[in-house]
């Protein structure tokens, strides 16, 4: 079974959805959820709370999306005449928004840290850069050349 699991009684308290559709569209947002995030079925997912937070919000979202009219109103007086179109509707563009799309992948990597960037490839000497080294200037790189060889600088002026 999925840690992962939302049903009707789940959104009960933000609206009242009729229990058919409200099924399909927890299967629906539970799909998508899926493709972006395959761990959200694994039994062992650790953040069953936080995901089951960041798709309730978007099935929410999607029920709430119907609500809205398109109104026009248009006032003539003698021969000058205005026209206004109030568009209320609210557009389904995707279930998800990409920060939650961001969220759900993060919780699927949990809480390790680090990376490919997190090792240390450097030598284990202290590197003495050039006096005209932009680093000693307040620069964020090295453009004296001590990191690449070694503490032997890349040109000498």
């Amino acid at each position: 079974m999925p840690a992962v699991t939302l049903s009707p009684v789940d959104l009960a308290p933000f609206a009242d959805i009729p229990v058919v559709k409200a099924h399909a569209m927890i299967d629906d947002a539970m799909a998508l959820a899926a493709r972006v995030a395959p761990c959200i079925l694994d039994s062992a997912f650790a953040h069953d709370a936080a995901a089951k937070a960041i798709i309730r919000g978007a099935v929410l979202r999607w029920h709430e999306a119907g609500a809205g009219a398109l109104q026009s109103r248009s006032d003539t007086v003698g021969p000058f005449g205005q026209a206004q179109t109030f568009d209320t509707r609210q557009q389904r563009r995707g279930m998800y928004w990409p920060s939650e799309i961001e969220d759900l992948q993060n919780l699927c990597r949990g809480d390790e840290v680090g990376g490919a960037f997190a090792i240390d490839v450097r030598s284990m000497t202290a590197i003495t850069h050039s006096d005209i080294c932009t680093l000693n200037f307040g620069g964020l790189y090295c453009s004296c050349g001590a990191v690449l060889t070694q503490n032997l600088p890349l040109y000498e002026w």
